[in-house]
């Protein structure tokens, strides 16, 4: 019947335009590989970038609290510790992420003379939360939770391991079901410190290289080894220090003696990938595949010249992101699927909108909570903001080559 034959012609239309679709999408994400063959590569449901919102009110309230140091999920809060000159370090969580409240006293209710300036990382460790403290010229110190509320903080590292010249613990890390730190001492440089327990009195120092003024930028697990940026303030050039439960060695780091400064390190795609400035190009991102050759994985300062240094380096949604310290016009988000072809991840020239954003600590101040990706930022204009990226919590798996 002639209706019957107005349905097959419609539902064979219906066919070749849904084939014709698939694919477009096909030729539009398919890319050749060495031999030439067709490969897919990761994409996202929205093509469109990201927006930014601020998710605290200046300096939580506070406009001298001039940076918010670090950031952590733990047990369905968001923490975020912040860095003041001119008051005592705090602890905000919120179970939103938008919603904060302080859970310790400033530094901690401890006399002042040894109170901490600056929360300077997080990081959970047999069920407990860890903060680790400094930048106030005293001696750094480490305390844990099991709960995270108000006055269940309990010192595990009072009084810099026994040495008033250990002043920051920079940087935590978890490796083999031990817990690390990693310290600078104001007269010998870059320490490593680690214990089974994380308990008082269980910290021993570990057998590291020397560098002079020296301060440990971020830990990453890679290849069986544990792995530590290091960077130097006397001009000495930046450095990749690996263990694998014994001594620290140095690795081969990146051949350039003007790459002095490091931020932070991340695992992505097979590669370790650490953030790092250069006194004369900029901003570099460098990654290995094997901890002992690094090649560079941007142009320098993503061609930008007053893009310091890759400060975070973080995995988010099967993405590789990376902020990067911008005095002028503010800080920069960028990120990669591949971790060879990156894409700005913001719509403002920098500093999601506020040119005084001017960087992070380091990987210290990012965290993936609720599907969403916050930044801690230093503002010493207006105090320390926190922005947070809202996406969707289904999205695609990564299809490698």
């Amino acid at each position: 019947m002639p209706c019957d034959r107005i349905r097959k012609k419609y539902k064979m239309k219906h066919k070749q335009l849904v084939i014709g679709i698939l694919v477009t999408f096909w030729l539009a994400w398919a890319v050749p590989n060495a031999s030439g063959a067709p490969s897919l590569i990761m994409h996202e449901l929205a093509l469109a970038l990201p927006a930014w919102q601020q998710a605290n009110s200046n300096g939580f309230g506070d406009p001298l609290a001039g940076e918010v140091s670090a950031l952590e999920a733990f047990n369905g809060y968001l923490y975020a510790g912040i860095h003041s000159d001119a008051h005592d370090a705090l602890i905000y969580r919120s179970p939103d992420g938008v919603t904060w409240t302080a859970v310790i006293a400033p530094g901690f209710g401890i006399s002042h003379d040894i109170a901490p300036r600056a929360i300077l990382d997080f990081i959970v460790f047999n069920n407990k939360l860890y903060t680790s403290t400094g930048r106030g010229g005293d001696p750094g110190q480490i305390y844990r939770t099991l709960y995270g509320a108000w006055d269940t903080w309990a010192p595990m590292v009072i009084y810099g391991f026994g040495d008033q010249d250990n002043v920051d613990i920079t940087a935590l890390g978890v490796y083999n079901g031990v817990i690390y730190a990693g310290v600078t001492n104001s007269v010998t440089g870059a320490q490593i410190w680690s214990s089974p327990t994380g308990d008082n009195n269980t910290w021993t120092q570990m057998v590291a290289p020397e560098l002079a003024d020296s301060s440990i930028t971020g830990f990453a697990e890679f290849d069986g080894g544990l792995y530590a940026a290091v960077q130097s303030e006397t001009g000495a050039p930046a450095q990749i220090w690996y263990s694998y439960g014994g001594d620290w060695t140095v690795s081969d780091s990146f051949g350039d003696s003007s790459t002095l400064s490091t931020g932070g390190m991340a695992v992505f795609g097979g590669y370790l990938y650490v953030g790092a400035g250069n006194t004369t190009v900029g901003a570099q991102l460098w990654r290995t595949d094997d901890g002992a050759t690094w090649g560079p994985v941007i142009s320098p300062a993503f061609e930008a010249p007053n893009n310091q240094k890759v400060e975070a380096v973080f995995v988010y949604q099967n993405q590789l992101y990376v902020s990067v310290k911008n005095a002028v016009t503010g800080l920069e988000v960028w990120r990669s699927a591949n971790g060879s072809l990156w894409e700005k991840a913001h719509q403002d020239d920098g500093g999601f909108g506020d040119s005084h954003n001017t960087g992070t600590n380091w990987g210290n101040a990012v965290a993936d909570f609720g599907c969403a990706l916050y930044v801690g930022t230093l503002n010493v204009t207006d105090g320390g903001e926190l922005w947070r990226m809202r996406q969707s919590c289904l999205y695609l798996p990564l299809i490698r080559r």
